[in-house]
């Protein structure tokens, strides 16, 4: 599919995506996600998670390069193709400019919203998210950042987005992928509103459908990183980062003691 002349002169005036970088614009095409370009993040933000990565002795902690600008850009196009091409839900590239995108525009909510409504439905939209990672993964694909928040559910279907950096820059595939389960359990774990027993057994069933590799890296993750649940499970004044790092060392050791009693 192709814009149209008319729908490019309403997103070139439209001033939203530059200011606020993504805006819903409607057009004579339909609805269409337009994002723009984002500057390249400062140096403190991997420093702190090279050092962390150091310091638990894990590879999938390393940061990856988040350039920004135009290379940014052209990696979400390239990935947003790759996983398309694989057969796995992306919003489609509609148009790309030299200072922007245009995509798919997916109605619905994030999965994180979905994750604080009732526990039926955390439970299940939980599922939901090992089960869509899992297929990513057996059509030899990876994520970028694995995060709730950046995984759509639109017309009861997951979608995933945010491709601006590539993890295969600093990682092989198979620790990508890796890193994508720690980066799922990371950003569901602290909020989901389902009984965390109901969530421990989801996972070990997805986790016992992997690969004995995979199986094994994260095994060793598990045993590097339990020493989490040592920090603060208070929101205030420690902030929500140390939060969810708390609540996924907790629910890893309650998971090696699972996997001890197997």
């Amino acid at each position: 599919m192709s814009l149209s002349p008319e729908s490019l002169q309403l997103i070139a005036a439209d001033p939203r995506w530059r200011t606020q970088r993504i805006a819903r614009v409607d057009t004579p095409d339909g609805p269409l996600l337009i994002k723009g370009q984002r500057p390249a993040r400062g140096p403190l933000r991997f420093k702190i998670m090279k050092w962390l990565s150091q310091l638990t002795r894990n590879p999938l902690l390393q940061p990856v390069p988040a350039h920004g600008g135009a290379r940014a850009q052209n990696t979400e196009v390239q990935r947003l193709r790759q996983l398309a091409a694989a057969g796995l839900p992306v919003p489609a590239v509609l148009h790309q400019a030299p200072d922007y995108i245009a995509l798919q525009f997916l109605p619905g909510e994030s999965l994180q919203h979905g994750l604080t409504q009732t526990p039926d439905l955390a439970l299940r939209l939980f599922e939901q998210g090992l089960q869509a990672i899992g297929h990513v993964h057996q059509q030899g694909q990876y994520l970028s950042q694995a995060f709730a928040r950046n995984i759509m559910v639109s017309s009861g279907q997951l979608w995933f987005i945010d491709f601006e950096d590539d993890p295969l820059e600093v990682m092989d595939l198979p620790q990508a992928q890796t890193r994508d389960w720690l980066a799922y359990l990371l950003s569901t774990l602290w909020m989901a509103n389902a009984p965390q027993e109901a969530l421990l057994q989801s996972w070990h069933r997805q986790f016992e459908q992997l690969d004995a590799n995979t199986q094994n890296r994260l095994v060793q993750s598990c045993d590097r990183l339990v020493w989490l649940r040592h920090l603060s499970n208070q929101r205030k004044p420690w902030g929500r980062d140390i939060v969810t790092l708390q609540a996924l060392g907790d629910f890893l050791d309650r998971w090696r003691t699972h996997l001890n009693r197997a």
